[in-house]
């Protein structure tokens, strides 16, 4: 790969960290205002931003659909419970913990890749 590649695989790659970040202050505050439609409209157009970004990063795009299950997921037991708020063990809480999950392992890869091609680029030198 050379270097403009890295540089702009780590531009999206960066840009997808950032827009994972403010989808998931969304998604915080949509489970408090359930059923806020502005705040699942906000959310909804960061999983199309975050499609964008992880179809241009081949090693991101698992992840990435592991995300997107878990929000369907996530948005189904909150359209079927009504509000945001969980009992333990019902479906709606161990659904916002698997989606917890999939953020964070998004969230790592993506960091991983940027410092893996930041030592890459060190090596080169």
């Amino acid at each position: 790969m050379s270097a403009s590649q890295a540089r702009a695989l780590d531009a999206v790659a960066f840009q997808l960290a950032a827009t994972l970040d403010a989808y998931d202050v969304t998604f915080d505050a949509l489970m408090r205002a359930w059923p806020d439609m502005d705040l699942y409209h906000r959310a909804s157009a960061s999983m199309d931003e975050l499609k964008m970004y992880s179809a241009a990063v081949p090693q991101l795009s698992v992840p990435y659909v592991a995300l997107l299950i878990s929000h369907a997921e996530l948005v189904h037991c909150l359209w079927k419970n009504g509000s945001g708020t969980a009992e333990p063990g019902d479906p709606l809480e161990r659904a916002r913990h698997d989606h917890r999950l999939a953020i964070t392992s998004l969230r790592r890869k993506c960091l991983q890749l940027l410092a893996e091609n930041a030592q890459a680029r060190e090596t080169d030198r």
